[in-house]
């Protein structure tokens, strides 16, 4: 073979070992790509996450970027996400304290797009157009299956569906949870609170499951919102921080599960050994007590000092963590023994600043609310 032969063919040969390489090197990189942008393939890269309803949604494998409707926020604050958020409801834009995330995050949420009125369980406006021109990475909503479905479909963003109205320590919690990080890329924070929601629960009942029925006070919770204030006979059946203490709930009794209104005779026909009332509606219980102060004042609670606050934790979906607050506040009065040994204090600022990244619970001092004895007199 000539020299200049020679040449020629090893010029050929290390040609094609190039083109070989850089094939090799596209295709290590994913998806093809047919302009050989490597960024572009990284940002088409899509992981598959299971929300609370069991839904498969396909969501981008890095999402910086997160929209809500519904009760959506809460659930992206608890998974340590709200720095991804790029819109939020109007429940957000206007905070208050029945809703402890939308305090702690007040100037953050303040300078986001509302895209829907954030109406969690009642009719949900949600302005598709301006999520499309926001085009969030994920769409986080409290909605049911159905809606997220349609949403989606809309839209064309993935719709990531959560599920935890009046529970607290439940798989559905858990898992929206879950579902939110996994979506948004902080599993590791929403690992950590899992973890210290179980640790709670666990503690809650091993400290009361023992407890004899007969041992047990009957409870009453009055005051409880729904449809609008009420007073005294506005309650709940199943309601969760009593299940969680294994607690005799009187209103138990009426075979309902929610909310529900009872007449003021029956409950004095219960007459409670304890009455947890939601101080916020404390102008319509002190009228009611000016109208029927007889009734009352003949009542084991009132004649015995156990009438107590309970800030309600459901509004606009459930505030897992002032729901965890008075289920120690609740234990730890009806059972004292077996709370003895509890810093309630130190409790709630753990419980606010697990699930807040803040503490909550000395906002709540400053605004003179709290978990403490109520008076009538």
């Amino acid at each position: 073979m000539g020299k200049h032969l020679k040449v020629a063919v090893a010029l050929a040969f290390a040609a094609c070992l190039a083109v070989f390489a850089l094939a090799g090197c596209s295709t290590s990189s994913g998806s093809s790509n047919s302009s050989g942008d490597s960024s572009a393939t990284t940002e088409s890269a899509t992981k598959t996450v299971v929300d609370a309803y069991g839904r498969s949604v396909e969501v981008p494998a890095n999402a910086q970027t997160a929209a809500t409707v519904g009760s959506g926020a809460r659930f992206v604050v608890y998974a340590g996400a709200q720095d991804k958020l790029i819109a939020v409801t109007e429940m957000e834009t206007d905070p208050a304290m029945n809703r402890p995330y939308a305090i702690v995050y007040k100037d953050l949420f303040a300078n986001l797009p509302a895209t829907s009125n954030g109406n969690h369980l009642m009719e949900t406006n949600v302005n598709e157009e301006q999520l499309m021109e926001l085009n969030p990475d994920v769409i986080i909503s409290s909605r049911s299956a159905e809606e997220c479905d349609a949403l989606q479909e809309a839209t064309g963003i993935p719709v990531i569906g959560i599920s935890y109205q009046n529970q607290l320590f439940t798989e559905n919690v858990y898992k929206s949870i879950t579902c939110v990080a996994q979506a948004l890329g902080t599993e590791d924070h929403a690992a950590e609170v899992v973890a210290k929601l179980k640790e709670w629960d666990a503690d809650l009942t091993s400290r009361t499951a023992n407890i004899p029925n007969d041992q047990k006070p009957t409870v009453y919770v009055g005051a409880v919102n729904y449809k609008g204030a009420k007073s005294f006979t506005g309650t709940y059946a199943n309601y969760a921080p009593l299940v969680e203490l294994n607690a005799i709930n009187v209103a138990d009794s009426t075979g309902q599960d929610g909310a529900v209104d009872v007449d003021l005779e029956q409950i004095a026909n219960w007459d409670p050994d304890y009455m947890f009332l939601n101080a916020g509606n404390m102008d319509l219980m002190k009228e009611d007590y000016a109208n029927n102060q007889a009734l009352f004042d003949s009542l084991k609670a009132f004649q015995n000092g156990n009438l107590y606050t309970q800030p309600f934790f459901n509004f606009n979906g459930t505030n897992i963590d002032t729901g965890i607050c008075d289920t120690y506040f609740i234990g730890a009065t009806i059972y004292p023994d077996a709370f003895a040994d509890v810093d309630l204090e130190a409790k709630y600022s753990e419980i606010y600043t697990t699930l807040l990244g803040a503490d909550f619970y000395q906002t709540m001092k400053e605004n003179k609310m709290g978990f403490k004895s109520l008076s009538f007199s």
